[in-house]
């Protein structure tokens, strides 16, 4: 299985989870994750899978304006 993980392609098992993608990638905190545009809340990381093809982003917040 594929994802776009911020505009890269990503080859992963299946079934994979917002939860073990982050376990795989380690992104440093504070960060925030959307799935296809939409915000996943922390507490769903564990329950919101990830299929073929879903866009995945992870963002973090930056000083200034």
């Amino acid at each position: 299985m594929s994802v776009i993980v911020n505009g890269q392609a990503l080859p992963l098992s299946e079934p994979e989870t917002i939860a073990s993608l982050l376990l795989i990638l380690a992104p440093l905190p504070p960060f925030a994750v959307a799935r296809n545009e939409e915000f996943v809340p922390r507490t769903a990381y564990a329950e919101c899978r990830i299929y073929p093809g879903d866009r995945i982003d992870i963002v973090h917040p930056t000083v200034g304006g």
